[in-house]
């Protein structure tokens, strides 16, 4: 994370939901491009504060966030740490004053005789091969019973949301037991969701896939939305795809599938299908609206303005309060030639915080 939220925005991290919204309009006042025509520094701001208040005042977004924010400085204190030059204290050494002549003694010196015979030697390398061999087994054991213990207690952290704790714990699980897929799995999980980073989740799950003689469908899955991510759109389909052909009941692999295909591949009646899928399967929340969301805007994509307006307006029974949904509604309205309707949507998504309704209003709607 190249920037801080809370100091975009000027709040502590304590800050209340109110606070944060009050500081983004200030900001957002301060810093629109309309307000500063060709000031790349004040067009650069005001993106940045957009994209902090989308995560702060979201509640989930903000826990996961903060959270990071932890993550990132207790490696900073390690690095620190790591780097601190040692300190070394001289020794003082004496020395003793050369013997007198009357103190030296010359012995003239004996041949020495060897007292191992061939027989003892043949045993004392058996006995030392044995011992490095049982020396390895007993590491081995040790290093299985250690990693497994790790791993369980992992599991028992990330049940009770102690991300921080369970990602350095499989860290050391995956030291003492390097094959471990279950591990890697876990691993790559807290870094896709929690920490968000895609280039180690991807890692992880790519030794996951390459230890199991059949990964599962949760793999490719979780695969899949990391290329995503990291803007290899084709492979994070194909594994998508995997996913689904592994575990048809998958819905949330149609859902993101379908936006890859709508938003990145063009793939409107494939995203459009896939839609479907997860809105037949899907109970009413977040997700659903999402899917709605999506499936309107392929819609629009095709002209077909009656069915985009539609599923706007079924996300809008769910969530009154979604500045997107009202600004594209606003937008869909405008081609079913109903401008009236359409400035009312662009005016309640700019009162809720959508600020990219505001040019509509100024280019559209304004006498």
């Amino acid at each position: 994370m190249s920037h801080n939220h809370y100091q975009v925005l000027g709040v502590g991290q304590t800050a209340s939901a109110q606070e944060i919204k009050t500081a983004y309009k200030r900001l957002a006042i301060k810093y629109h491009p309309d307000k500063n025509p060709g000031n790349l520094f004040s067009e650069e701001m005001f993106k940045q504060v957009n994209a902090a208040y989308q995560v702060l005042s979201d509640p989930r977004k903000r826990a996961l966030y903060d959270l990071r924010l932890q993550y990132q400085r207790e490696q900073q204190h390690r690095a620190v740490m790591q780097h601190q030059p040692r300190r070394y204290e001289p020794r003082h050494y004496t020395t003793r004053e050369p013997a007198g002549v009357h103190e030296r003694h010359y012995k003239k010196r004996q041949p020495k005789s060897s007292g191992f015979s061939r027989k003892d030697w043949y045993i004392t390398v058996a006995f030392v091969s044995g011992l490095i061999l049982f020396s390895l087994l007993l590491k081995t054991v040790m290093d299985h019973i250690a990693g497994e213990d790790k791993y369980k207690t992992a599991l028992t952290y990330i049940a009770d949301g102690k991300y921080t704790s369970a990602h350095r714990l499989l860290t050391d699980a995956i030291h003492f037991i390097p094959d471990k897929a279950a591990a890697y799995e876990a691993r790559a999980m807290i870094e896709l969701d929690v920490y968000e980073n895609y280039n180690s989740a991807l890692q992880d799950l790519n030794k996951t896939i390459a230890l199991q003689d059949q990964p599962s469908a949760q793999v490719y899955y979780m695969r899949g939305r990391s290329l995503q991510q990291l803007e290899q759109y084709r492979q994070a389909e194909e594994d998508l795809t995997k996913a689904l052909e592994l575990n048809d009941r998958l819905w949330h692999a149609h859902l993101k599938r379908g936006e890859i295909r709508l938003f990145y591949l063009h793939k409107y009646d494939d995203a459009i299908a896939d839609l479907n899928t997860f809105l037949r399967n899907s109970s009413t929340g977040p997700e659903q609206v999402e899917a709605l969301t999506f499936r309107g805007f392929a819609y629009y994509k095709q002209g077909q303005w009656e069915q985009s307006a539609q599923d706007y307006q079924a996300g809008l029974v769910v969530d009154k309060a979604n500045g997107r949904l009202h600004y594209l509604l606003g937008r869909t309205q405008m081609e079913q030639q109903l401008p009236d309707s359409a400035c009312v949507r662009f005016s309640k998504a700019y009162e809720l915080g959508y600020s990219a309704a505001l040019l509509e209003l100024r280019a559209r709607c304004q006498p």
